[in-house]
């Protein structure tokens, strides 16, 4: 990507981070808690935004800028069962159908070297 696409891509991930901070889990106390985890383990920072949804019902978004080969933890995603997971790295979006388990566990997200998505428990 040449440094000008990039700086457009990475300006279009931090607006959508601006217009979506007010978005969070929904959380009531009968629920797990899942701990939602980015790790980077490519040798190249990305800024990162997470987004869960039901149906058409936006449930879940939080992002953050990933330096390279270094993790961090999100707000935690409260809910169980099947939902779509859209991982959005440098402005390309990855969509995943991805099954949270009824007990508090965590959930990886993960870049690899050749900025592939991956979500695991």
């Amino acid at each position: 990507m040449s440094p000008p696409t990039r700086k457009i891509a990475l300006g279009f991930v931090v607006a959508l981070l601006v217009v979506s901070a007010g978005c969070s889990a929904f959380q009531n106390s009968s629920t797990p808690t899942d701990t939602v985890r980015l790790v980077n383990q490519d040798d190249t920072s990305h800024a990162v935004v997470v987004e869960i949804s039901q149906g058409e019902e936006l449930v879940y978004s939080a992002g953050r800028t990933l330096d390279a080969e270094s993790g961090t933890q999100l707000e935690s995603f409260g809910e169980n069962g099947e939902y779509q997971v859209a991982v959005t790295v440098d402005g390309n979006t990855t969509v995943r159908t991805y099954t949270f388990p009824s007990d508090d566990s965590a959930t990886t997200i993960g870049i690899d070297n050749d900025g592939q998505v991956t979500i695991s428990t």
